[in-house]
């Protein structure tokens, strides 16, 4: 209500301004933030006034997950005043919450907000739609935060609102993008005195529980029940010190991997992490390059973890033994995991860090180690340099020699409103292999180069904003090139895309592009030809493919506060890996999202690839439908529905000159079909982060690549459940 006698008394924040689509004019719905401050906790009120209240998107749903649907308000705290990293506090109309923290630097590509949502803090917010809008009130103790050591502070603020039924962005303090640094934008809060928060301690006892079943052979195993106990606890050194450790986390996977097309796919596939023990304090060890994905950590025994701030240097060290490693190369045996970190603050938002990983086999005989430097450099207002510098040291086993590989990667940006551009530059040696990242590709250099304009319309226009991108980006094999045998690139692509920007969270993005790309004739060492007599003869890697062209369009588009609708589709020629020859694919990724009650919510997706061969003929088709439905009945409890059907075909593998079977081994590759099916029911009670109880059900089937649940055998189902529950002391 904002009428207690603390409330009359607070700081009045106002005045705030737009920042997108149009910056500096005064906002078109006002905005009013009351602050003050007790010696454990910080308090704010919202007063968001809207002149159509019964317009105001707001939802009930899952923590972290829904708020970017509805109005929202973000509170940006930099308690370091250091203009590098801030904690980030998001409410709804409801009070429903999202946190994380915004790091300047963060995100490898494109221009999205450098925000990690992972992070979870303990805190209170409720809210409320009025008469006049919607208000909120948030308590933040100092206890879910680090703080300095200072006994006088001043922190870095910045308060931001988006009005989701017109998609105007406002701030307390102005913002523009002619600057790199979000942060070096923010305000200030000043004279904070007498802060007493009481020391970080935390215990989460977790339980969890499985009873599952597979299929072995013709006959379907059901197992014992396998209880599981575990325990993570957190200990606050200081106040921006922490130590963590764990004792055989749980799974916490309670939500499927969502499937991906891979009939056509040369690379691995990212999945982010989601286990909490993990996730925390994840944000430093972050680097420009992937080198530590604590995915990796297969089934951990246990593990700890140091993480926080002293002065201007940042610390983050994880240790954890892993029982059932990916294997480096012929052992079993359990893995130990050491990562260490160091970043430092350097003049005014720079940084300067080290990193070092190690994943050995508990015997000595295999190991993967690497060590790196990077650095973020602003200059100018306007222009960053982000580069790292890498070493990877790989032994697979006693009798083996270790080898060695290098990574170095560069990136320079432009920020601007007007115009902006983006370079950059990556070189990953083939030996070069980390056991404890994410590295998509090796033994490429790579090199792109974007920029273009945006013209913005007058404000109130419904077509706020038109924006021209054009791209260039090539890839050159490592050895290659720096040999001198081959200079030009083996994969190139110029690219131009269109963006047009609607009133009210609409928008569409066209894009047109020309590629290139050559067969590298050592990736098919082992494939022959069935010749006209039966005997195999050489395959021949056919001519680069040359004038690739593709177009296509994705959208996302606000029909109304209950139906959003989304997607990409694209028609392009596209190189066959697994023929080396030219094929043309249809590729479409329609979605919808349905919320017809503040409770309910029901997301719609379909992957669709078809391709086939210059000559006409199929090579290849997936189909991914997937639903995902959610009911909310409180904040707390939830029950969510997914279903999910993978099915993917490819034809018998031609000789792209001669049609005839491609052979390895001296067999024809033979045409493959595969169908699967996911389901899966999940109960969950969610008070607030780390104290959950999850009951759930899960069942996999497999057969022919057919819609039919009849045409398929169920291969796994398991019931599971989780109970946690967070101690703060």
């Amino acid at each position: 209500m904002l009428d207690e006698p603390a409330w009359l008394q607070a700081a009045v924040l106002a005045g705030f301004t737009e920042y997108d689509p149009v910056e500096g004019i005064p906002s078109e719905e006002p905005t009013e933030v009351l602050v003050f401050y007790a010696p454990d906790a910080i308090y704010f009120g919202i007063r968001a006034y809207d002149s159509r209240p019964e317009l105001i998107p707001a939802q009930l749903g899952q923590r972290d997950r829904t708020i970017f649907n509805d109005d929202w308000l973000r509170i940006m705290l930099d308690t370091f005043n250091d203009q590098r990293q801030a904690f980030l506090f998001y409410v709804n109309p409801l009070g429903l919450q999202t946190d994380g923290l915004w790091i300047e630097g963060l995100g490898r590509e494109g221009n999205r907000p450098p925000v990690d949502l992972n992070p979870d803090f303990i805190w209170d917010s409720f809210g409320r739609v009025t008469e006049e809008g919607w208000v909120a009130e948030i308590r933040i103790p100092y206890v879910s935060i680090q703080l300095q050591p200072a006994e006088v502070q001043t922190w870095g603020f910045n308060v931001a609102r988006e009005v989701r039924r017109t998609g105007v962005e406002q701030s307390w303090a102005p913002l523009t993008k002619n600057r790199t640094s979000t942060l070096g934008q923010s305000g200030r809060l000043t004279g904070f005195r007498g802060l007493t928060a009481k020391k970080l301690v935390e215990i989460t006892p977790v339980a969890t529980g499985k009873l599952e079943g597979a299929r072995d052979g013709e006959s379907f195993v059901r197992e014992s029940p396998e209880p599981q106990f575990g325990l993570d606890g957190r200990y606050g050194i200081t106040r921006n010190l922490t130590l963590g450790a764990t004792i055989n986390p749980d799974f916490s996977q309670v939500e499927a991997d969502a499937d991906q097309i891979t009939v056509n796919e040369r690379f691995a596939i990212f999945f982010p992490e989601k286990r909490p023990f993990f996730l925390d304090g994840t944000e430093v060890f972050e680097t420009p390059t992937r080198l530590v994905h604590t995915r990796q950590i297969v089934d951990p025994i246990g593990g700890a973890k140091l993480t926080g701030k002293a002065g201007p240097l940042n610390i983050g060290y994880l240790g954890a033994l892993d029982r059932s490693p990916v294997q480096l190369g012929r052992s079993t045996d359990d893995a130990l995991f050491n990562l260490a970190r160091l970043r430092a603050d350097v003049g005014s938002g720079s940084t300067v860090g080290a990193l070092y990983t190690d994943r050995t086999i508990v015997d000595g005989s295999e190991y993967n180690r690497v060590a790196a430097v990077d650095t973020r450099l602003l200059f100018g207002g306007r222009y960053s340099l982000t580069a790292q510098v890498a070493g990877a040291w790989t032994k697979e086993g006693v009798e083996d020699a270790s080898r060695f590989g290098p990574l170095v990667t560069a990136r320079f940006t432009g920020a601007g409103r007007k115009f902006s551009w983006d370079l950059q530059l990556e070189d990953v040696h083939p030996d070069f292999e980390t056991e404890s990242g994410f590295v998509r590709r090796t033994g490429d250099l790579r090199a792109r180069l974007a920029g273009g304009p945006t013209f913005f319309r007058a404000p109130g226009s419904t077509l706020q904003s038109v924006g021209f991108q054009l791209s260039s980006e090539g890839f050159w094999n490592h050895r290659d090139f720096w040999s001198g045998e081959e200079l030009g690139p083996f994969e190139a692509e110029v690219q131009l895309q269109t963006n047009f920007q609607f009133r009210g969270n609409r928008g569409i993005f066209f894009i047109i592009r020309d590629g290139y790309f050559r067969f590298r004739e050592g990736s098919y060492d082992a494939y022959e030809v069935a010749g006209p007599d039966g005997e195999p003869v050489p395959f021949e890697v056919s001519d680069p493919l040359t004038h690739m062209l593709a177009g296509g369009f994705f959208t996302r588009w606000r029909v109304s506060n209950a139906i959003q609708l989304g997607g990409s589709y694209f028609f392009r020629e596209t190189p066959i890996f697994a023929e080396a020859s030219r094929g043309r694919e249809l590729l479409l990724r329609p979605s919808l999202n349905l919320r017809p009650t503040p409770s309910m919510q029901l997301d719609l997706s379909y992957a669709i690839s078809r391709i086939w061969r210059s000559d006409g003929s199929f090579f290849s088709s997936a189909d991914i439908p997937r639903l995902r439905f959610q009911y909310q009945f409180t904040r707390a409890l939830f029950t969510r529905l997914v279903l999910q059907y993978d099915l993917q075909e490819r034809a018998a593998l031609l000789d792209p000159t001669t049609g005839r079977p491609i052979l390895i081994g001296g067999e024809p590759v033979e045409e493959r079909a595969s169908g699967d099916f996911l389901s899966q029911v999940l109960i969950a009670y969610e008070p607030s982060p780390r104290t959950v109880i999850f009951l759930g059900w899960s069942r996999t089937m497999s057969g022919d690549r057919s819609f039919s649940l009849a045409e398929m055998q169920t291969m796994t189902e398991g019931f599971f459940a989780k109970l946690s529950y967070l101690l703060r002391l």
